[in-house]
Parts: C-alpha cells; structure tokens; sequence
C-alpha cells in the first residue's frame, strides 16, 4: 500500500508545486491576450512598454499586433511577444484621454 501512496503523493506534489502555477500563469496570459484592445499599454518579452495601435487576426496566421514604443515609432510582432498587459484603455483615467485626444488633433508631440 505504501508504494502507491509514496509515488502518488511525489505525483501531487510535482503537480502543486511546479505545475499548476506555470498553468495559472498560462491561463492568465490567454485571458490577458484575448482581451487586448487598441490603446492598452503592454509590457514586451524585450522590457520595451508599447501601446497597441492595431491587432490584426488572420485564420492561417498568429495574431499580428502592431506596437508603438515611441510617437511615430511603429513595430508589428505577435501575441507572443506580449508579456504583460500593464495598462488598460479603458482604466485610463479620463483627462488623461483627453490630454492625448488634444494633442493628436492639434499635432502636438510629433516631429
């Protein structure tokens, strides 16, 4: 009885411990993914903050996403270059929208 108990509590072990945080990890990039929207702030798999211009899903591709780290500065890469989602669009507090709505329409901040 107790060679079964032994390898089955290893088992649970390995699965608590190393296996179900890097699935919880998993589920949460997904979710975070899937949820991304034009406008929100991401962290890159490089350290680079972005904000999401465009997303672009094709059936026979991964999701292209288009990333500006800087004004005018455009970089396209995939969901997998996504490491966090550190701000959301509709979290920012609102002046703040207004505050960049006004400079797009004025053209401030660009060279």
């Amino acid at each position: 009885m107790e060679f079964v108990l032994l390898p089955l509590g290893i088992v649970l072990l390995f699965y608590f411990i190393l296996l179900r945080p890097v699935l919880n990890q998993q589920k949460k990039h997904r979710r975070d993914i899937s949820g991304l929207e034009v406008g929100d702030e991401v962290l890159t798999t490089g350290g680079f903050y972005a904000t999401v211009r465009e997303i672009n899903t094709r059936e026979s591709a991964p999701i292209e996403i288009v990333l500006e780290v800087a004004p005018g500065v455009r970089l396209r890469g995939t969901a997998g270059a996504i490491d966090a989602v550190s701000r959301r669009a509709a979290d920012a507090a609102p002046e703040r929208a207004d505050e960049a709505r006004d400079r797009a329409t004025t053209g401030e901040g660009r060279a």
